[in-house]
């Protein structure tokens, strides 16, 4: 055996490597070299994967994006068209809490959105609580219904006419999704119902009493002339001759009775021409000042019109009539020495005329009947007067009303579009431009 030789520290020496030793660090060394190279492919490697990764995340979540915005858009275009619809829009969930409260179910029943969403829809209409055409009834498993017609109170204002319809929202995840309220107004309807009706008996009317005119007409007119006659006979002065003048006059009172209801019943073909409101006017008025001079009044009419005004195509002639029709009301209604204040207006897309006079005013409990045929607060007045005016401007597609004004008397207004419709195709003679000398 041999024994190593001690060192001067005492230690014992190592000895020399050998060539397996070094062969073998050496492979060592390599193999770990390719280690880290494969470690570093593999680290390079993985790096594109995670810069792929994250592009695909980035174009992923830019898609989301833009689906979420198109979305958010999507809602939003929703949202402003539920708004928009004129139809009342409520929506409840299934423990019957407003979740939906559109901007015109807030005009019909008078209340808030933000004060109605959220809330119980029981709590807010007390009074519908039996009533089986409720979302909230809907909600809770009752038939829907479809237009049913229901009379909803308001918190301000009268009770209001409304067309109902409900429908069961969709589940989620097999819960119930709640109601649908669809409300619709009925006013405008019922109020062209109702003025249909007027109408039709408006027409019944008509007939009549054309028929009863042409069967008065004739007999009248034989008392007129044996009336002359007779008062021609009769010494003046005399009670034959007082009689004899008695039953002219009533006979000459049912005869101007009796063309006001020819008029009445005559249905106004409107034949258009074109026609200058100015000229018009001063012509229409110029008349009518020259008739009450006539018959012994003392008239003012006070006028007030633009330079310029639309041209109108209108039929001068029965325009002139409802004209002369309303003045004659309001010269009754006003007192002798006071003027009646006439005035014209460019008002959008048409005229508006009013006529003014300084009487007592409309009692507010007949305002509603002033144009009804043979209604008339005058002792010796048809009625027929202003319900005449009416059918007529109704015929130039126009409208006529009439309040009270400020500072006392009463204002009749006629609104007339500056092209007015035909309502008769039927052909007529043609109706010259009113002028200042006609």
């Amino acid at each position: 055996m041999t024994l190593s030789k001690p060192g001067r520290d005492g230690t014992t020496g190592s000895p020399h490597p050998t060539s397996d030793s070094l062969s073998s660090l050496t492979r060592s060394v390599d193999a770990f070299g390719r280690t880290i190279d494969h470690l570093q492919d593999e680290y390079v490697a993985l790096e594109q994967r995670h810069g792929e990764l994250n592009r695909q995340l980035a174009l992923v979540n830019e898609q989301l994006q833009t689906a979420l915005e198109a979305n958010r858009r999507l809602a939003g275009y929703l949202d402003h068209i539920v708004e928009a619809v004129p139809t009342g829009i409520i929506a409840v969930d299934c423990d019957g809490i407003v979740r939906l409260f559109n901007a015109a179910a807030a005009s019909l029943l008078g209340r808030e959105a933000n004060r109605v969403v959220g809330q119980s829809y029981l709590n807010l209409w007390p009074a519908r609580r039996g009533d089986e055409s409720s979302a909230a009834a809907c909600a809770r498993g009752a038939l829907p219904v479809v237009n049913s017609r229901r009379q909803i109170d308001r918190p301000a204002g009268a009770p209001i006419a409304l067309s109902v319809s409900t429908a069961r929202l969709p589940s989620d995840n097999g819960t119930p999704g709640g109601a649908l309220e669809v409300l619709v107004d009925l006013s405008a309807l019922e109020s062209l119902q109702t003025e249909m009706t007027r109408m039709r008996t408006l027409a019944a009317l008509g007939e009549m009493a054309a028929t009863v005119a042409h069967e008065i007409r004739n007999p009248l007119n034989g008392m007129l002339g044996f009336a002359e006659l007779l008062a021609r006979h009769c010494p003046p002065g005399s009670n034959q001759h007082e009689m004899a003048d008695k039953i002219l006059s009533g006979a000459e009172d049912l005869t101007a009775l009796v063309h006001h209801l020819l008029e009445f019943a005559r249905d106004p073909k409107i034949q258009r021409r074109p026609m200058d409101w100015p000229r018009f006017l001063h012509s229409t008025l110029e008349q009518y000042e020259e008739n009450a001079r006539r018959r012994g009044k003392t008239l003012t009419l006070i006028r007030r019109w633009p330079e310029s005004m639309p041209v109108a195509h209108a039929d001068a002639i029965c325009l002139r009539q409802a004209i002369w029709n309303v003045l004659e009301n309001a010269e009754h209604a006003a007192p002798a020495d006071l003027p009646i204040e006439f005035v014209a207006e460019n008002r959008g897309s048409g005229v508006v005329l009013s006529i003014c006079d300084r009487g007592p005013g409309i009692d507010p409990a007949i305002a509603g009947r002033v144009f009804s045929p043979f209604f008339t607060t005058r002792e010796k007045g048809t009625g027929l007067g202003l319900a005449t005016a009416r059918k007529i401007v109704q015929a130039h597609g126009g409208s006529i009303s009439i309040s009270n004004r400020e500072g006392g008397g009463a204002k009749v207004e006629i609104e007339l579009p500056t092209s007015i419709p035909m309502r008769s195709p039927e052909p007529r003679h043609a109706i010259p431009l009113v002028s200042e000398k006609s």
